[in-house]
């Protein structure tokens, strides 16, 4: 199409009335379909052909009807994120890891076009899953802690009803769940301490947990420790701790107890800081008499006293792939439920 023709049709379109999805497809030589898809920020659509449509798009002051596009296509085009808290939690105190991984699912459900409806919820008091029947979303992500044991009992019960949902390391087995590379993270971090030269190295972390991430890296702590030879030592943690606190109470007890220890491979960040400050209390070298290496790479790390060496997760990528997961449920597919990648953050304290 000429400029001259492109600019009588905008002009002949200006006298007619509303623009309309079928008109800026026939401006550009696309269908109907491409140009909702690519409105709505679909990935699918060719970045080049993508960038032409929301240009055009602009310049004749066009936007979605949105309530036309629901009543059309059955759908809202949203996605409702529910963030499980320890009950009574100050929501100010939540794991960062999970408000970074809110970040990435709000920016990788807007690159595919859909809006996200957040939820912090901890009790029977405010729990709520009814999204879809609501006709509030077109399904649902859950993610927070596996300490709320109740939480993850009441979702299950919707996932068996049929609800959308994709989970982010879910323990029940009704629940289609998306988690870390748990045993190649520990193998790397097991790995980088015995180049070390760590022979006696604790793992401090819950041992019995129903949270699978958890009893991922245990098993394969475990499994190391026999393949190479080494002691197993796993002081207790004390129970309704704080991560920290638990951390620092089973640093104290290997120190009460003259456990012999020269690495400690921690099952997440806060635990690995609670170790840190009961090293710093008792004046050991962190990162020369002891190796520390904790997991998850939350940004707080960076600034503990020696910085935390830990096994960073890829938050970016996880959430990429719980919303692509979501969409390929809503659609009738298999979600691609691969373990998420993971690296070792070398840092001071190992």
């Amino acid at each position: 199409m000429t400029p001259a023709r492109l600019g009588a049709n905008r002009r002949g379109m200006g006298k007619e009335g509303r623009i309309t999805a079928h008109q800026i497809a026939a401006m550009l030589g696309v269908s109907q379909p491409t140009v909702s898809r690519a409105l709505r920020g679909d990935k699918k659509v060719n970045e080049d052909t993508r960038a032409r449509i929301v240009a055009l798009a602009n310049e004749l002051n066009y936007s979605v009807d949105h309530n036309a596009l629901r009543l059309r296509t059955q759908q809202t085009f949203s996605i409702a994120l529910v963030i499980l808290c320890r009950r009574g939690e100050n929501k100010a105190n939540i794991n960062p890891f999970y408000l970074s991984l809110l970040g990435c699912i709000a920016a990788s459900a807007s690159e595919r076009g859909y809006n996200l409806i957040v939820s912090f919820q901890d009790s029977p008091a405010n729990f709520f899953a009814n999204y879809t029947g609501s006709r509030q979303s077109d399904g649902l992500i859950v993610i927070g802690s596996g300490q709320n044991v109740e939480g993850w009992q009441y979702f299950g019960e919707y996932a068996r009803h049929n609800t959308p949902m994709i989970c982010w390391g879910a323990s029940k087995e009704d629940l289609v769940s998306i988690k870390s590379d748990n045993a190649m993270g520990t193998r790397l971090a097991m790995d980088h301490l015995r180049t070390k030269g760590c022979r006696n190295i604790a793992y401090i972390g819950p041992m019995n947990s129903e949270q699978p991430q958890f009893q991922d890296r245990i098993n394969t702590y475990m499994a190391v420790t026999q393949e190479l030879g080494l002691p197993v030592i796993c002081p207790t943690l004390p129970e309704n701790a704080v991560r920290e606190d638990q951390g620092y109470a089973a640093v104290k007890a290997l120190l009460r107890d003259e456990t012999n220890f020269d690495g400690l491979f921690c099952a997440n960040d806060f635990i690995a800081l609670g170790a840190l400050r009961a090293l710093d209390e008792a004046s050991i070298a962190v990162g020369k008499d002891v190796h520390v290496i904790g997991f998850d790479g939350i940004a707080t790390g960076a600034y503990a006293q020696p910085p935390l060496t830990t096994i960073e997760q890829d938050y970016y990528k996880a959430g990429e792939m719980l919303v692509e997961a979501l969409i390929a449920i809503l659609k009738g597919k298999t979600p691609d439920t691969t373990p998420v990648p993971v690296r070792l953050l070398l840092r001071e304290s190992a």
